[in-house]
C-alpha cells in the first residue's frame, strides 16, 4: 500500500514537472520582455510591431538523431507560441534559414519539411503574418544555388529576390542574400532589378524624377527597413557595441557577410534607416553604420541546436522611429537543470510522510498557544 501511495506521488510530481519544464517555463521567462516603445508626434498611423527571429534550422533526412529533431523543434514550437500568444505582434519576420537541409532533398522530402514549418510557426487563430526570407541552407550558397531550388522556395514561401511590405508607412524590403554576389548570373540580375525597381517607387514617394510608368507604393515614403539573411560586410564582430558571441572570428564576404560591393549597393539605391540579418547565430548590435549612419542587427539563432541561449526581437516602427527591444528565451542548460533538480526532488518528497509533517505543525501550534496562556 505504502509503495503503491509513493508511485503515485512520483508520478504526479513527474506530471508537475514536465508541464513546468516543457510549457509553463517559456511563459515565465518570456513574461520578462516588453515590447519597445517608439515616440512619434507627427505619425499619423499606428506603430507597427514585428516580430524578427532567424536560423531555426529545420532538420531534414539526412542530420540529425531523431531525437534531437524532436527535441529542438518542439522548443521553437513553444517559444514561437509562447511570444504570439503574449505580444500579439502585427507582422512576424523569420530571417532565412528556415531549414537545415533545404538544398539538398526531393520535393516529397521538401513538402514534410513545409509541413512541420507550417505546424511548428503556425499563426492560426492569430491575426500575425508570418514572411520567411530565404538564407542559404534554404537553397544553397551562391554558386550551389540551382534556380530550381530558388523558384521552389519562392513558390511555397509565397516571396521573391526582393520584396516590398507596406505596413502603415513603414516599409520593409526583404532580400536574397544569395543573390547579391553580383556576378551577372541570372539568380542575381533578377534581384538587382528588383531592387532598382523599388528604389525608383521610393523615389517617386518623394515626388523625385520621371514617375508616370512607376508603381506607387503603399502610403507615404519612409526611409525603408531592411531584412535579410546575411549582415552587411564587417570585419568581425569586434565592431559589435553589443554582441552575445564568445568568440570573435574574421568575416569572409560573399560567405558570412555581404560583399563590400552588395552593401554599397543596397544602401545607395534604398537608403535604410535600419538593417536586421541573421546567418552568424549571435546577436549583434552595431550604431552609425555605413553611409546612412543606420543602425543594424544581427539576430541570433532560435534553436537549442545552434545556441544555448536563443533569442528574437521585439520591435516597433512608426514613419520616423524604431525601437527595439531584444527578447532571451529559455536556455538548455536551464531547462536541464530544471529536471535534474525536479527528479530528485520528486524522488525524495513521496518520501516525506505528510501525516508526521502534520503532527508536528499542530503541536507547534499548541506549544505556541500554551506560550500565550501562560502570559495572562
Amino acid at each position: 500500500m505504502r509503495l503503491k501511495i509513493y508511485l503515485v506521488r512520483v508520478l504526479l510530481m513527474l506530471f508537475l514537472l514536465i508541464f513546468f519544464a516543457e510549457f509553463l517555463v517559456y511563459y515565465i521567462v518570456l513574461w520578462q520582455c516588453k515590447w519597445p516603445s517608439s515616440t512619434d508626434p507627427n505619425a499619423t498611423t499606428a506603430p507597427v510591431r514585428a516580430m524578427l527571429f532567424a536560423d531555426p534550422h529545420l532538420l531534414g533526412p539526412f542530420r540529425g538523431h531523431w531525437l534531437d529533431k524532436l527535441r529542438r523543434e518542439w522548443q521553437m514550437h513553444r517559444s514561437f507560441q509562447s511570444a504570439v500568444t503574449l505580444f500579439h505582434p502585427d507582422v512576424i519576420f523569420l530571417l532565412g534559414d528556415v531549414f537545415d537541409e533545404g538544398k539538398w532533398v526531393n520535393d516529397p522530402q521538401f513538402q514534410h519539411y513545409l509541413d512541420r514549418y507550417f505546424r511548428i510557426f503556425s499563426t492560426h487563430g492569430s491575426t500575425s503574418r508570418l514572411y520567411s526570407i530565404v538564407g542559404n541552407h534554404d537553397i544553397g550558397f551562391h554558386y550551389a544555388a540551382h534556380p530550381y531550388l530558388t523558384e521552389r522556395f519562392y513558390r511555397e514561401m509565397n516571396t521573391s529576390g526582393v520584396q516590398l511590405i507596406s505596413i502603415n508607412d513603414v516599409h520593409f524590403v526583404t532580400i536574397n542574400s544569395v543573390a547579391m554576389e553580383g556576378d551577372g548570373c541570372m539568380l542575381c540580375e533578377r534581384a538587382e532589378r528588383e531592387l532598382i525597381k523599388i528604389s525608383y517607387q521610393l523615389e517617386c514617394a518623394q515626388g523625385n524624377g520621371n514617375c508616370d510608368k512607376i508603381p506607387r507604393i503603399k502610403g507615404s515614403y519612409s526611409r525603408p527597413v531592411i531584412l535579410q539573411h546575411y549582415p552587411f560586410y564587417r570585419q568581425s564582430d569586434e565592431e559589435c557595441q553589443q554582441t552575445d558571441i564568445e568568440k570573435m572570428e574574421k568575416y569572409r564576404e560573399g560567405w558570412e557577410v555581404l560583399s563590400k560591393d552588395a552593401t554599397k549597393l543596397i544602401n545607395k539605391l534604398l537608403k535604410p534607416r535600419v538593417g536586421f540579418s541573421g546567418h552568424s547565430h549571435h546577436y549583434c548590435h552595431l550604431r552609425n553604420r555605413l553611409m546612412n549612419n543606420m543602425d543594424e542587427y544581427t539576430l541570433a539563432s532560435f534553436s537549442w541546436r545552434n545556441k544555448n541561449n536563443p533569442s528574437f526581437l521585439l520591435t516597433e516602427f512608426t514613419k520616423t522611429t524604431h525601437s527595439v527591444s531584444k527578447c532571451d528565451m529559455p536556455k538548455e542548460t536551464t531547462v536541464i537543470a530544471i529536471y535534474i533538480i525536479g527528479a530528485l526532488l520528486s524522488l525524495i518528497v513521496p518520501c516525506i510522510k505528510i501525516s508526521s509533517l502534520s503532527k508536528k505543525f499542530k503541536n507547534v501550534l499548541n506549544l505556541s498557544h500554551k506560550r500565550n496562556k501562560s502570559k495572562y
